[in-house]
């Protein structure tokens, strides 16, 4: 598989590059994150934080197992990072958080000190399996079991301690509680949510803000109760 790309064949205007400066960048390897939600961990190391001028350089820092992705070093300059993942580099104070801002571009947000060991995980899909355990199947790729059928449904959010994935807190999606717009024209956008709406037939299920937003139900992330647990960039509540 090849590991570059043509700038202009790449979603730059996501990533927040600009595809004058370089000919190519680096193309995303099959992963934890779809290729149209995820960003190599290369063009993060070197395009949005600067830690590096060439691809080589950030090549070598991720090869000398300087980076860690969600508490677990990563060796693979190709690998998608995506949404809410947490990026931490051997030798800089700062941890970041992976998300996306009003523009759809990605934003690195620095962690404060204790916050880089634990995600949110929103569930995607939840199945039983052998023995009537639960499998719940994350939006990172990563799936939890449980002996409990009913702890969770989908699209509930899932806080988990980092690396363990042990979970320390669940945020049920609902009325009156805070989400994250992650697609559509709202992205990066904070609200609370007013109604679920189920509609018949093919369409996707629609999200009602109490700030007057709607968005279908794939583009909703709760992030919180009474507050976000993570920081947003560049917006507060709508």
């Amino acid at each position: 598989m090849k590991r570059h790309q043509k700038s202009y064949e790449a979603p730059t205007e996501r990533w927040g590059i600009p595809t004058k400066e370089r000919a190519w960048t680096a193309k995303a390897i099959p992963g934890p994150h779809s290729k149209d939600k995820g960003v190599p961990l290369l063009v993060l190391i070197r395009d949005i934080l600067g830690y590096a001028e060439r691809g080589r350089e950030a090549e070598r820092a991720i090869g000398e197992r300087k980076v860690k992705v969600d508490g677990k070093v990563v060796t693979q300059p190709n690998l998608p990072v995506g949404l809410m993942d947490v990026l931490s580099i051997s030798g800089v104070d700062e941890s970041y958080r992976v998300l996306f801002d009003q523009h759809g571009s990605v934003h690195l947000g620095p962690i404060e000190e204790g916050d880089e060991n634990w995600k949110l995980c929103r569930i995607d899909d939840k199945k039983e399996i052998k023995g009537g355990t639960i499998q719940y199947n994350l939006h990172d790729g990563r799936n939890i079991n449980l002996d409990e059928p009913n702890a969770h449904k989908t699209k509930d959010v899932l806080k988990i301690d980092l690396p363990s994935q042990n979970i320390m807190d669940s945020y049920p999606f609902q009325e009156d509680m805070l989400a994250l717009v992650i697609g559509g024209k709202h992205i990066g956008e904070l609200g609370k949510i007013q109604e679920y709406e189920v509609v018949k037939g093919s369409q996707s299920n629609m999200v009602h803000f109490e700030e007057g937003m709607s968005t279908v139900e794939e583009n909703v992330f709760v992030v919180g109760k009474e507050k976000p647990e993570i920081k947003i960039p560049e917006v507060g509540i709508i």
